[in-house]
């Protein structure tokens, strides 16, 4: 078995043949120049439910993969109301110069160690974001996240990160839309409000 670059996890070939399918996906919409990039801990699980698997049928995918694609697709501005043209958003969102990706490049649930995997591939997501992604603005978007925001503050990039309340944004209720919505948890208009601020 082979060492997974994506997550550093001993690895069969099935796993590399995965990673290797959402990198190619998400190359599809990469921007040239990346003004926004999102930054989550680890993609999902099933390939249905990633955010560059477009779905012309929305209902292949997860209540929380397709809530959690309608809040990333605010931030670019796309209307999130009624049915939406899953590819039409992540256009927009490459155009706006917006891209999203994941500290370990592998699920979560693939790790016997999940925290040391984030551990483990910090430094490669230091030297990324300063030498390959160099965006404009950095958006933490999920919990396990949040070390890595001090990482980068460490590096100079502080002052480039759009926080929570100095945290990264988290809705707890991706998947459940009333509770969402009795608690305001739902975090794209905010993003993209603050981003409208911004030079």
């Amino acid at each position: 078995m082979a060492v997974c670059d994506g997550c550093g996890a001993r690895a069969d070939d099935a796993h590399i043949r995965r990673r290797i399918e959402r990198l190619e996906l998400a190359t599809r919409y990469r921007p040239v120049h990346i003004r926004v990039l999102f930054l989550d801990g680890a993609p999902p699980v099933r390939l249905e439910d990633y955010f560059y698997q477009t779905a012309k049928d929305r209902s292949v995918r997860s209540a929380a993969s397709r809530m959690q694609f309608n809040e990333l697709a605010k931030c670019a501005g796309s209307d999130t109301q009624g049915e939406i043209n899953e590819e039409q958003a992540l256009v927009d969102f490459q155009r706006r110069g917006y891209f999203l990706t994941y500290a370990v490049e592998c699920p979560f649930e693939d790790q016997e160690d999940p925290q040391g995997a984030l551990r483990r591939q910090a430094p490669t997501v230091m030297k990324r974001v300063q030498s390959s992604y160099i965006p404009t603005y950095i958006v933490p978007i999920s919990q396990a996240t949040h070390e890595l925001i001090r990482l980068l503050g460490l590096i100079g990039w502080g002052d480039r990160l759009v926080l929570n309340k100095g945290g990264p944004w988290v809705d707890p209720y991706l998947g459940d839309p009333k509770r969402q919505a009795e608690l305001g948890t739902a975090y794209g208009e905010r993003i993209k409000s603050l981003l409208s601020q911004l030079p």
